[in-house]
């Protein structure tokens, strides 16, 4: 006799890696651009717990795999690391053709806990102006010009 399946569960092959939604929803990842997004989960599908932490992926391959500039692609590493999702373990060595290694500060790695340097990101202290406002000098003296016309 055939067992059923019940409603909600999938039947697929191979492995997935998870998204936190305390990663998906905080400042550090919102402020990310789509590219930044797409290589994290990229590296993350390279990670692979206890067996391969150190993840790798040059620069010229994150741009083949997301079909973007290689010089959009750096941006994005540097975007990566600024915001703390990433971490550099080793150099480029472009003699020997070896790539930087990244870990995920986000996973645990080599026995450690994660150390979640994304969470201590905030956004610069920038309030967004309300829209049509005009900056401080140039609102007064337009106001000027209006009262002298009034008169």
């Amino acid at each position: 006799m055939a067992k059923k399946k019940s409603l909600g569960s999938l039947d697929r092959k191979g492995q997935f890696f998870r998204t936190y939604r305390e990663i998906f929803e905080s400042n550090a990842f919102r402020s990310l651009d789509c590219n930044a997004r797409c290589l994290l989960h990229e590296l993350h599908a390279l990670y692979i717990p206890s067996r391969n932490e150190d993840v790798f992926l040059s620069t010229r391959d994150s741009a083949r795999r997301l079909g973007i500039h290689p010089d959009t692609a750096r941006k994005a590493f540097y975007a990566l690391e600024a915001k703390g999702f990433i971490k550099l373990t080793r150099g480029d060595l472009w003699q020997q053709r070896l790539a930087r290694e990244w870990r995920l500060t986000f996973e645990s790695y080599r026995n450690r806990e994660p150390s979640d340097e994304w969470a201590e990101y905030h956004e610069p202290n920038t309030e967004p102006k309300p829209r049509g406002s005009l900056p401080q000098s140039e609102g007064q003296s337009s106001l000027k010009k209006l009262a002298e016309v009034e008169e």
